[in-house]
């Protein structure tokens, strides 16, 4: 099948945010409940929500809830320098670009710090649109932030993939009517895995493979 858009998640799926991410969501919960165990599914399931959805269960009211969300980016943001990408993110961006495919970003992260980590790489270019948590009221894995980024790119439902690492994303794939995606290396694989994506890839070079044979890479 032949697409005319590539969609991606972020964190997880193109950079190496996991573990930045997990840390700074244990850190924002000890500091305010330091005897609390949070199980491993707690953890890594904190990789595909908004900050307000994973924090909600545990902040006592909305100013506690701030505040959590103000600790865990003071350490997400003074980590995120050390981001790196997947390994050969650039070489895949570059060659679905050059192949004349609409690259798009769904991510529940902010903007702000999604440039910057994308700037940091020297990959933001490659992008034709963004859609993150400011731009829709309802997240993933509700269907509506993959339905704008596909109306900002003027791209049918049925011409578009959506490729992510959680299963939030496969969900609001699904929905969107999108072909999905997962990425092998996802901490949330099995549960992903469970939403019955249309692709599984190794790593992100696989992507031209199995998407497109003829780009000869």
């Amino acid at each position: 099948m032949s697409f005319d858009a590539i969609l991606f998640d972020l964190d997880g799926t193109l950079i190496q945010t996991p573990e930045i991410i997990i840390n700074a969501f244990i850190k924002a919960i000890n500091t305010y409940y330091p005897n609390i165990e949070l199980s491993e599914d707690v953890k890594t399931n904190v990789l595909g929500q908004t900050l307000d959805k994973a924090f909600k269960d545990y902040a006592k009211d909305s100013n506690e809830l701030a505040l959590m969300i103000k600790e865990f980016r003071k350490y997400s943001n003074s980590e995120m320098h050390k981001v790196k990408g997947y390994d050969d993110l650039e070489l895949v961006l570059k060659t679905l670009k050059d192949s004349g495919y609409k690259l798009g970003i769904v991510t529940s992260k902010g903007y702000e710090i999604a440039k910057m980590n994308l700037e940091d790489l020297d990959v933001f270019n490659y992008f034709d649109c963004f859609v993150t948590y400011q731009d829709t009221d309802l997240h993933k894995p509700n269907p509506e932030p993959v339905l704008l980024v596909l109306d900002k790119l003027n791209v049918n439902s049925d011409r578009a993939i959506y490729i992510g690492d959680h299963e939030n994303d496969i969900k609001a794939g699904n929905s969107a009517l999108v072909k999905t995606g997962v990425m092998k290396y996802s901490y949330r694989l099995n549960n992903a895995l469970l939403e019955k994506p249309n692709y599984v890839f190794k790593n992100l070079k696989e992507i031209l493979r199995k998407i497109e044979s003829d780009l000869n890479v």
